[in-house]
């Protein structure tokens, strides 16, 4: 069983990193649903205590996309930038982590990019105009979530059929990118967990959740966002912040399966489930 996975970062470094890697979310929109920060010192007081309990990247995001927030109302990237570059700039100046921005609007990759940023975490994988020709120019690794565009129902077709129509979405817009120059070693993919703007019941998540090891059939590192959602809480019946037990065994599913990197609210208690999972892995190899 593979236990690192390559990276090519912007300065062409390419970087071996664990598998599982943990990934820190923090959250600078006012309507995220969980632990949303309004100023630069508690922001910061969340980067400092996640980079000290181990996660090697954080995921910066100003736009808030859970099924509470209405998507035509829509965020400039002004107030993105606004939002996320003090905060990339403090982080950068202080620590030496990897750090993500959870933006589709190519105005807020560059202005994050200029103030350090390593990685774009784009949710609708670089559909919005410009935003792939950024990307290649910009020469940053970049993770491509699915999302459908427009939404579909939910429970509209057998599982193993959006099992199969999500990989071959996931395949075209991996072809796309690397048609214009993205270079396969700077990409990942992400399943797109959600609910709500995602077009995933919870049944279907888990169902993706379950089935997770059939995305290595594109032979790209996978990120999975789990994290408190709302399909945790359709199985626990808990509001977001009681919903820590159940991410982590879902987090601990999708690392088993084949997760190259989890993101997290919560880097301590997944930093030791994926510790136990890597001494699992290690040990059914070894002979």
């Amino acid at each position: 069983m593979e236990t690192t996975f390559a990276l090519r970062l912007r300065d062409h470094r390419v970087v071996f990193l664990p598998k599982p890697s943990v990934m820190g979310v923090v959250n600078v929109s006012p309507h995220s649903f969980y632990n949303p920060h309004s100023d630069l010192p508690s922001a910061l007081r969340t980067a400092e205590r996640m980079v000290n309990e181990g996660a090697l990247w954080l995921d910066i995001g100003a736009e808030a996309t859970n099924p509470s927030v209405d998507m035509a109302v829509s965020l400039s990237p002004q107030q993105e930038i606004d939002r996320v570059v003090p905060l990339i700039s403090a982080i950068r100046e202080r620590w030496t982590v990897g750090i993500s921005v959870d933006t589709s609007q190519p105005a807020v990759m560059r202005a994050a990019v200029d103030a350090g940023a390593d990685m774009i975490n784009d949710q609708r994988a670089l559909r919005l105009e410009g935003a792939l020709d950024t990307v290649v120019a910009l020469q940053t690794p970049v993770c491509l979530m699915h999302w459908f565009h427009p939404r579909r129902e939910p429970d509209s077709c057998r599982q193993d059929v959006l099992l199969t129509q999500i990989k071959r979405d996931l395949y075209e817009t991996v072809s796309r990118c690397e048609l214009a120059g993205v270079m396969r070693d700077r990409i990942l993919i992400d399943p797109g967990f959600g609910q709500g703007h995602y077009g995933k019941s919870a049944k279907e998540n888990f169902y993706l959740l379950a089935h997770l090891a059939e995305f290595a059939e594109l032979e790209l590192p996978i990120l999975t966002g789990l994290s408190r959602k709302s399909l945790i809480g359709h199985a626990l019946g808990a509001p977001p912040s009681e919903r820590l037990f159940g991410s982590i065994a879902a987090d601990t599913l999708a690392a088993w399966h084949g997760s190259s990197m989890i993101r997290t609210h919560d880097v301590k208690a997944t930093m030791e489930a994926m510790r136990v999972v890597s001494c699992v892995k290690t040990y059914c190899s070894y002979k």
